[in-house]
């Protein structure tokens, strides 16, 4: 009986610790997360032809980038990998460090197998997205290194075109996309079409109460 209630006691004692531990561990995940997003965000937004990057070369020291060399090498990497879609990147980073925080079992550990599907998740939004950007947002006004939709737009985008024709690769690149987005942030469309539905209702009744 003395054992065992040492062992209680002794776990007891040490899962408050853990648990502490681990709680500690993922909001510094979150709060560095979160700090990285910003910095592509500032470095994304700051974006300059003129300064050194990986799809270019310049003679020039001067960086207009917020983020310095090292926003200026990646603003020109992601957008012309990515194109528009690398301005994805640092909301799904935060986000990814929200999922991380809020992500664990009932013992304290992280959901791995959650956390697997929103990694897929991330991959169809933005391969479908850069794909749709490559077909549909071509002639827009905004410095890009390539195009709209990047090299992964133009691969994924331009190759389903020669099998499905334009309109059948829109179809299956909308519908991954919307598949994407729920499987990384869990959003039921029905449900958000049902919410959108009643709110109208309610907007139209109360206008017709007036």
């Amino acid at each position: 009986m003395a054992q065992a209630r040492s062992a209680t006691s002794t776990t007891n004692n040490t899962n408050p610790l853990a648990s502490h531990i681990a709680r500690g561990l993922r909001e510094g995940a979150l709060i560095v997360f979160v700090a990285i997003a910003i910095f592509l965000v500032a470095a994304l937004a700051t974006y300059h032809p003129a300064d050194p990057g990986w799809s270019h070369s310049t003679s020039s020291e001067k960086v207009a980038n917020l983020g310095g060399k090292a926003g200026a090498w990646f603003a020109d990497f992601s957008l012309y990998l990515f194109g528009f879609f690398a301005y994805l990147f640092p909301v799904l980073i935060a986000y990814s460090g929200w999922l991380l925080f809020k992500s664990r079992t009932e013992s304290g550990g992280i959901d791995l197998r959650q956390i697997t599907v929103r990694f897929i998740g991330f991959i169809l939004t933005l391969s479908a997205g850069a794909g749709l950007a490559t077909l549909h947002l071509q002639n827009v006004a905004i410095p890009l290194p390539l195009d709209s939709g990047g090299i992964l737009g133009d691969v994924v985008g331009n190759n389903l075109v020669l099998t499905f024709s334009f309109l059948g690769t829109t179809l299956l690149l909308l519908a991954l996309f919307l598949t994407g987005i729920t499987f990384f942030t869990s959003l039921s469309w029905f449900r958000l079409m049902d919410t959108i539905g009643k709110a109208t209702l309610g907007i139209f009744t109360w206008l017709r109460n007036l």
